[in-house]
């Protein structure tokens, strides 16, 4: 997975560029994770905000990343705060001494490029949680038609950081045939003095069917219960484009 995610690293201290308020997406997980229990693991977390809020309204969180950088940046903003663990790890092949999970979620499954990989990480998730955990996936299934969006600025919804202005330039082309979507972006940094570095930042992300996610699931010792296509828990319909599924551990 290290070559499958740009300049990743480069965005650590810039990470939150966007200047979106993100406290419904926390307060989300927060409501999910409370069904299950306290004990919280997320993995692929970048900078780990979420694992920090949750952290903040008393859950016990283990949160990690593959990339040092981000976690080195995470621990500046949020290592003070109880309850919270950030830890560099990669999905594929974690090891942590910690209490078995009782709720999970990852977002970011589209960066592991092949089913084995993705059988991986969930063996790995499996084992760092208890019986009747809960893992929760939120995941693009492959698109119909091939597509592309031309190239484009993109400017944070409020500037965040006081010495310098961050903003990106992108396009993306997605690929019915592979189930991949290709994004390019070149990311601007101007200093206060008017300076600007830019850097490329290109990667891509692969879908799976919705089958084949039931499948190796299964065969990683989850027992799907739910499956739907928003946040808002509509059901899953056939077409839809966007699947969460809410999967539990069925045995040891």
């Amino acid at each position: 997975m290290d070559n499958n995610i740009g300049s990743y690293a480069l965005h650590a201290h810039i990470w939150d560029w966007g200047g979106y308020d993100r406290t419904e997406e926390f307060e989300y997980w927060c409501n999910y994770a409370a069904e299950y229990g306290t004990n919280i693991l997320i993995p692929m977390c970048a900078l780990g905000e979420a694992g920090a809020y949750m952290a903040q309204k008393g859950f016990r969180v283990t949160t990690f990343d593959i990339t040092p950088e981000m976690i080195e940046e995470g621990r500046k903003r949020f290592g003070a705060v109880r309850g919270l663990k950030l830890l560099e790890g990669d999905i594929r092949n974690f090891h942590f001494d910690i209490l078995p999970a009782d709720f999970c979620f990852c977002t970011d499954f589209g960066h592991l490029h092949t089913i084995e990989e993705i059988k991986k990480a969930l063996l790995c998730i499996n084992n760092h949680m208890r019986k009747g955990g809960c893992l929760v996936i939120e995941e693009g299934l492959p698109a119909k038609e091939s597509n592309y969006f031309p190239p484009k600025t993109f400017y944070p919804k409020t500037q965040v950081y006081p010495d310098i202005k961050v903003w990106k330039t992108g396009d993306t082309r997605i690929d019915a045939v592979t189930g991949r979507t290709y994004i390019s972006q070149t990311v601007y940094i101007e200093d206060k003095n008017g300076h600007v570095k830019q850097f490329d930042h290109s990667f891509y992300l692969q879908s799976y069917t919705r089958e084949a996610w039931l499948s190796v699931l299964a065969e990683s010792g989850f027992e799907v219960l739910q499956e739907h296509r928003s946040r808002e828990k509509e059901p899953w319909r056939e077409g839809d484009g966007m699947w969460i599924a809410e999967a539990v551990k069925s045995g040891d």
